[in-house]
């Protein structure tokens, strides 16, 4: 725990730091200049932070753990999963910060080891830190809350949500993990998707997440009182009448 700590808390944000500096200063050294050596410095420093990001997760979390998988609470697992996290987030959060919304954070998603079809916009990519549980198709828009692992009965559990090609998950709404949206659905905003559901293509809405127009009550039609007589000809037309136009033809 005090290691975990240390690294993940004390030494992540200062290594971008440390690698900016080295770069400048060597540039530096091999006469280029300041500005341009800064310029270079920043770049590179973004590029590694990417790569050292990419091997962490894959070293300690792997290709694969993800997708259906739990652990013990306080494990060695547990704490190398969020360690790859906390190395994602605090190195990875400029460059998708930059890339937001584009297809150019897919890349870097991909990476990862997240699933990302062709053409789909994640608005949000650091979302998608449960990175072998995530499974984009094509042609999708991401637009809310990733919510892929769970704590339950002391155990870490995460498992692979589904989004098939042409989804729109719109702002606000939530995912979590274990769901598949077929091809072609949307999912409104602040909706929810639970553990697990299976969504069979259409517009959802509420929390949980229902089709649209089912949370809807139908209006009953209105039924005539049988204590009170029906009028009909001059005394219906009369009932119709304004007061005022009743009094006037007394």
């Amino acid at each position: 725990m005090f290691l975990f700590d240390l690294f993940a808390i004390g030494m992540l944000p200062v290594t971008e730091l440390l690698i900016f500096t080295i770069c400048f200063v060597w540039l530096l050294q091999l006469g280029a200049h300041p500005i341009v050596s800064a310029a270079v410095g920043l770049v590179f420093a973004e590029i590694v932070l990417i790569l050292l990001s990419v091997a962490i997760k894959r070293s300690l979390v792997g290709k694969r753990w993800g997708t259906d998988h739990a652990t013990p609470f306080w494990s060695w697992k547990h704490f190398a999963y969020f360690f790859a996290q906390d190395c994602f987030f605090v190195w990875c959060r400029k460059a998708l910060a930059f890339c937001a919304g584009t297809i150019l954070s897919n890349s870097i998603l991909r990476w990862m080891g997240c699933r990302v079809g062709h053409r789909t916009i994640v608005t949000r990519p650091m979302q998608c830190s449960d990175f072998n549980a995530v499974s984009f198709g094509n042609d999708c828009v991401i637009d809310g809350f990733l919510q892929f692992h769970t704590f339950e009965n002391m155990m870490l559990k995460v498992k692979q949500t589904r989004i098939h090609d042409g989804c729109t998950v719109a702002f606000g709404a939530t995912v979590m993990g274990g769901a598949v949206m077929e091809r072609g659905t949307t999912l409104l905003p602040l909706s929810m998707v639970l553990k697990e559901m299976n969504m069979l293509p259409g517009t959802y809405e509420g929390s949980p997440a229902e089709l649209a127009g089912s949370l809807l009550a139908p209006i009953a039609p209105q039924r005539p009182d049988p204590g009170r007589p029906e009028l009909s000809g001059e005394g219906a037309h009369r009932r119709r009448e304004p007061v005022s136009e009743a009094h006037g033809s007394r």
